[in-house]
């Protein structure tokens, strides 16, 4: 059974997920690049671990480019996506929890329609 399913709307029990947030852009975009931040992490500590193995540093720092990269575009989405809430807006600690949920528990196409 999906939150959908269980007549929440596909909201998380306990959190203030605003519904606007499923069809927002900048929110969407933030948590595709949360996504690949979590990608780009992996791949600096890989590189660290490489890189004391004694080989060269070119892996950490792609990885830390990523993760850079990632975490701009993911703090711009989130920012945008806030602000485009309608008053009151939740706040910061409740959409940074939700949008950790959002990156690890994807919805499949037919659950968003």
């Amino acid at each position: 059974m999906t939150l959908a399913e269980a007549g929440n709307g596909g909201t998380i029990p306990g959190m203030d997920e605003p519904p606007e947030l499923q069809y927002d852009g900048h929110w969407r975009m933030a948590v595709w690049a949360l996504r690949v931040g979590y990608v780009g992490l992996a791949a600096a500590i890989a590189g660290l671990i490489v890189m004391s193995l004694g080989f060269t540093p070119w892996i950490l720092a792609v990885g830390v480019i990523i993760w850079l990269a990632a975490a701009a575009v993911t703090l711009a989405g989130f920012f945008w996506s806030r602000h485009a809430l309608p008053e009151p807006r939740p706040g910061y600690w409740s959409m940074r929890f939700t949008l950790i949920h959002d990156t690890v528990h994807a919805r499949s196409s037919a659950q968003r329609s």
